[in-house]
């Protein structure tokens, strides 16, 4: 299922199958999408996905943004939400803001999660938050936890992980 091409960056088919913790989650592949995007919503739902076993990809929730992984309350209201890849400066200040009774994950491969943190400490809303944000960054090689067979098999120690 994962190719492996110059180095060890990943090839993946435009439709992958993966599996975690007996959850099966189908990631399709669009034209403008690059594959680390891909990996990444494999490898969070892999990590999260014993917490929020409801977790989708991409579904809209109502609000200004699309979550790349959302887990939603009986009311439909974002408990969990996690971007993957690149995310804009105004779009996470915004999440900060808006959602701080949900629990925000940031997943990054191979960069530094300084800038990151320093976005997310200054949007912080002043009565505070009562979920946790996790900035996590994936090494070079995280496609090693994607198997042949689309188990994921990837532990918060396989990354970089900055408690919010």
């Amino acid at each position: 299922m994962v190719r492996m091409r110059r180095g060890d960056e990943a090839t993946l088919p435009r439709k992958v199958t993966v599996r975690a913790h007996g959850r099966k989650l189908v990631l399709a592949k669009r034209t403008w999408e690059s594959e680390r995007h891909v990996l990444l919503k494999a490898l969070v739902f892999g990590l999260y996905v014993p917490s929020y076993p409801d977790l989708f990809v991409e579904r809209a929730t109502g609000h200004r943004y699309m979550p790349d992984l959302v887990a939603l309350d009986s009311h439909g209201d974002p408990v969990f939400w996690a971007e993957c890849g690149e995310t804009a400066r105004d779009k996470l200040a915004h999440l900060v803001r808006a959602f701080a009774a949900t629990h925000l994950v940031v997943a990054k491969q191979a960069t530094s999660l300084v800038p990151f943190a320093e976005i997310v400490d200054s949007a912080a809303p002043p009565k505070g938050r009562s979920a946790p944000i996790e900035l996590l960054n994936f090494p070079d090689d995280a496609a090693r936890h994607l198997g042949q067979d689309g188990e994921i098999d990837v532990t918060f120690a396989d990354c970089e992980v900055v408690r919010l």
